[in-house]
């Protein structure tokens, strides 16, 4: 498997830096470590300075609603990064989504961050991933969605080889490439426009992974000097 990222992209955001990371999992509804950094997440956006009424003008919240309003012609208010999704749940006492100790692990990591992080199940996943422009006419089927959007050549999306994985960049995965409980490898991405950021992150979310039993297996970035990279899975 290939991943890359399209030269256009790099053109028109040159500080891009995609983090990734492939790991062996073990899938379980919920994990006492998962569970205790969950907790922990109101007070580090507060130590942050993240208030419920301000948070959206933060850098790292605020980079994206310009991209998804300016360059995606969505509304970003209706059509919310991963990231400003997560911390709108925590600064507004809601619980973080229980799913699966994977799942809630990286998000988690994606908070602590203050970047976007997604995670597929490659066993799922057809031929090479490409982080591109979106083809006219192409659809996307979300998760819990019943009918899917038509996306347009100015948004940002991941793939595989027979379908759109994730659109706008980071708002909302598909349904068929998502972690379940029978997955068991997991090819992690973190969404960037700062490389040490980016690698800072995956170092957390590495060493977070091996405290619930997983297994990292290989690490990188994508970014204007590394623009594709064979995983050999």
């Amino acid at each position: 498997m290939r991943i890359s990222i399209e030269k256009a992209i790099l053109d028109h955001y040159p500080e891009t830096a995609i983090g990734y990371l492939v790991a062996t999992v073990n899938v379980q509804k919920s994990d006492p470590f998962v569970e205790t950094l969950k907790s922990q997440l109101g007070q580090f956006l507060k130590d942050q300075g993240l208030d419920p009424t301000q948070f959206t003008i933060h850098p790292s919240i605020s980079v994206w609603r310009e991209i998804y309003e300016q360059d995606f012609h969505v509304k970003a208010k209706t059509y919310r990064s991963s990231l400003e999704a997560l911390v709108r749940r925590i600064l507004t006492d809601k619980p973080i989504w229980n799913i699966w100790n994977i799942v809630d692990l990286y998000n988690c990591c994606s908070v602590l961050s203050l970047l976007p992080m997604g995670g597929y199940d490659l066993d799922k996943v057809s031929g090479d991933i490409q982080i591109r422009y979106a083809k006219e006419g192409e659809t996307f089927l979300g998760l819990g969605e019943r009918r899917p959007v038509v996306t347009q050549p100015d948004q940002v999306v991941y793939t595989d080889a027979d379908r759109v994985i994730c659109w706008l960049w980071n708002h909302k995965d598909a349904e068929e490439t998502c972690i379940t409980e029978e997955t068991k490898r997991v090819l992690f991405f973190i969404d960037s426009f700062d490389k040490q950021k980016a690698q800072a992150a995956l170092d957390l979310l590495a060493e977070n992974l091996t405290k619930i039993g997983c297994i990292s297996l290989k690490q990188g970035i994508l970014d204007i000097h590394n623009v594709s990279e064979k995983l050999g899975i």
